[in-house]
């Protein structure tokens, strides 16, 4: 049995940031952090930026041509990679879980947040990533799978969205996320296709915690994402085509969860 297998309370909060954050965002973060009412092991996670060399070894330019709508660039590949670090930290440590924010995040109700954090072997049970932030789709998302634990409602969407502001994540979820040695999308897009590595990504409904970058000195990601952008029509159309087979490939995903459960298959 593992040290986190004998100490199931174990929670850290990670607070994913980089040496270009602006200081307001760490200042930021503690002073939300410290809203909640409930202490909590916290440790910032200081990760990557374009200029180090991890980039160029984590990112695989041909699969990113292959199975993604446009190029990504190096920035989002550092947030990837920040992530991986965390996720990394997290195995190496002996804590069961984490609550992984990037640092421009804010509450938007603490008390739900508190409820999820004070419940949370329950609300992650055998899942490996529970979400407190979604980014809102211009079409309503429906639930295709929900339950209630602890009084906390979470949702399977049927189309699951992009967004990793702030995330509970298991042991078993960090280990299936870096099965994947190379990334060619960014973090925020990968979770959409979840089949890929077997992750089972439930959500908090509501968006408990938000982004606010805007009031922190802006976002670090999207003046560097908007240089990667093409407007080749080919490029375009294929991008079209892959999103037309994922939503195909989510559909049947979540029909054969369906008639899994249905048939004695639990969560």
């Amino acid at each position: 049995m593992s040290k986190a297998d004998e100490r199931p309370g174990s929670l850290v909060v990670q607070v994913v940031t980089c040496r270009k954050s602006p200081a307001e965002r760490r200042s930021s973060a503690m002073a939300e952090l410290n809203r909640l009412p409930i202490a909590l092991e916290t440790e910032f996670v200081d990760g990557f930026i374009a200029e180090d060399t991890i980039i160029d070894e984590l990112y695989d330019a041909a699969i990113n041509r292959r199975r993604c709508k446009r190029p990504i660039s190096r920035t989002e590949v550092g947030v990837y990679a920040s992530h991986r670090l965390a996720w990394r930290r997290l195995l190496d440590s002996d804590h069961a879980a984490a609550f992984i924010l990037e640092d421009d995040f804010g509450f938007r109700d603490v008390g739900q947040v508190s409820r999820v954090l004070e419940s949370w072997p329950a609300v992650l049970e055998d899942r490996d990533i529970v979400k407190l932030f979604d980014f809102e789709k211009r079409a309503v998302n429906r639930p295709m799978f929900s339950r209630r634990i602890d009084g906390i409602e979470l949702v399977k969407w049927r189309s699951p969205t992009a967004g990793m502001v702030a995330y509970l994540i298991s042991r078993r979820g960090a280990e299936k996320f870096l099965a994947r040695d190379r990334i060619f999308r960014p973090v925020d897009e990968d979770v959409k296709y979840f089949w890929e590595l077997g992750l089972d990504i439930w959500s908090v409904p509501g968006n408990p915690v938000t982004e606010v970058s805007e009031r922190l000195g802006g976002s670090l990601v999207n003046t560097d994402r908007d240089q990667t952008k093409t407007y080749r029509l080919v490029r375009s159309i294929w991008g079209n085509l892959l999103t037309a087979d994922r939503k195909i490939r989510t559909r049947l995903q979540l029909q054969r969860e369906r008639l899994m459960r249905r048939f004695g298959s639990s969560d």
